[in-house]
């Protein structure tokens, strides 16, 4: 292709099984930077392998024996390019993004690259990791794992054995995945790789990221997946700090396990895990919250103010695990407006959560806390006034009504305290 320079020819790899609807717009997006498309299909029944073969005749069919690095392998073994780019049929390569792709290729020093990986859900909600897609295509750089398969193990092994590589991280090469929009196919995909991911411990219970990943799979936060998350942790803690280091996934797995730790009521143990995280990794937004809730708990106000502001304001460091922003952000102003009623500064508590109405006007969270936090500070036209914004711009809402109600009731206004309260029991 004219704009790849000789000796930087991109393999695109894949594999696909009924993906019918996804596969076009998936090629579309990087058909300007790819010079060749290698399909493996592992039993599609709904016309992917005769659609694919539209696209490129470099297709094969094998069985699938449970196993998403044998079915990566092959697609390897069959491309012919000098680097690859793996990727899923229900993704797709973000709006100008090729060019930084095509100019990272180009450094000699450069092994692998580190793309931001964004899992689009049902309803607008959005998931943001880094993954590494995209490699020099060498015969030691294998994938590994049953399930969530990584070819970063290998990767460190050519990298410990010439340091003269590096990885490089594209903070704004996104790749978009959508196979996750809809409930029922999030689901199965999430029961599938629980199994694969339970039978990949039962091989190796020493696996820690899979371990990790187990954790998220069934959900960190709750009493299945929190014994796992901790299993991980504890782990990973006793390697040494150089091999903490070295394991791409542990700056995530301690800064959420500082974060779940937190929320179960370990702060101490909390706070030393957000702090060794700190020492190795630098400050992060996830570990300034984890801090921020620890200190709350053990009724440090003044340290839980300054870590949760300083969590508003520091920027993740470069090459770093990506977070959601918007939940954190909010779940900060939240622990904000807290501790400044606690402190009975409720003005201040008032104005913290209009500049996070501000910031997310759609948040329905966000409008109730400040209709709460305006009831608590007896400001009932600042409640009034956010109820009003959020029931005309969102429709009748039976929480926010009654809570309109107590506001007008407040000001003295019984007349349009029935009113509203007349409307929620209408709901």
């Amino acid at each position: 292709m004219d704009n790849l320079l000789a000796g930087q020819r991109i393999s695109l790899c894949m594999i696909v099984k009924n993906e019918i609807d996804w596969l076009p717009g998936c090629l579309e997006s990087v058909k300007d930077i790819v010079a060749e498309i290698v399909i493996v299909d592992t039993g599609s029944t709904d016309g992917t392998v005769e659609l694919a073969g539209k696209f490129t005749s470099r297709i094969k069919q094998i069985a699938w024996i449970e196993d998403f690095s044998h079915a990566r392998n092959v697609a390897l073994d069959m491309a012919a390019g000098d680097w690859v780019l793996a990727m899923d049929a229900d993704s797709s390569l973000g709006k100008d993004c090729g060019h930084q792709i095509l100019q990272a290729v180009r450094e000699p020093d450069v092994l692998a690259c580190n793309l931001v990986m964004r899992n689009h859900f049902e309803g607008g909600d959005r998931e943001t990791f880094l993954c590494t897609p995209l490699f020099r295509r060498l015969p030691n750089l294998r994938y590994s794992g049953k399930v969530h398969e990584q070819v970063t193990p290998a990767l460190k092994e050519l990298m410990l054995s010439n340091p003269l590589w590096r990885c490089a991280t594209l903070d704004t090469v996104f790749i978009e995945h959508y196979g996750y929009m809809h409930e029922q196919t999030k689901l199965g995909k999430r029961s599938r790789n629980i199994e694969l991911l339970r039978k990949s411990l039962a091989d190796d219970p020493s696996d820690i990221y899979r371990r990790f990943k187990l954790a998220q799979a069934l959900g960190a936060e709750n009493d299945t997946g929190f014994p796992h998350l901790a299993a991980a942790l504890e782990a990973l803690l006793r390697l040494s700090p150089g091999q903490i280091r070295e394991q791409a996934f542990a700056h995530e797995l301690m800064a959420n396990g500082a974060l779940r730790l937190a929320g179960r009521n370990q702060p101490r143990k909390a706070l030393e895990i957000s702090r060794l995280t700190e020492s190795l990794f630098g400050k992060h937004p996830v570990t300034s919250f984890a801090r921020a809730l620890s200190h709350y708990l053990s009724r440090d106000g003044k340290s839980s103010l300054q870590s949760a502001n300083e969590a508003l304001t520091i920027a993740r460091p470069p090459g770093s695990f990506v977070c959601n922003p918007e939940w954190l952000r909010e779940d900060l102003y939240l622990l904000i407006a807290q501790i400044l009623q606690d402190r009975g500064e409720y003005s201040r508590a008032v104005e913290t959560l209009k500049a996070a109405v501000a910031e997310f006007a759609d948040s329905r969270r966000m409008a109730l806390a400040l209709i709460r936090t305006g009831l608590a500070a007896r400001m009932p036209l600042e409640a009034l006034n956010e109820g009003a914004r959020w029931l005309t711009a969102h429709g009748p809402d039976k929480e926010c009504l009654l809570l309109c109600a107590d506001a007008a009731q407040m000001h003295g206004d019984t007349a349009s305290a029935a009113k509203w309260r007349s409307m929620a029991g209408a709901l």
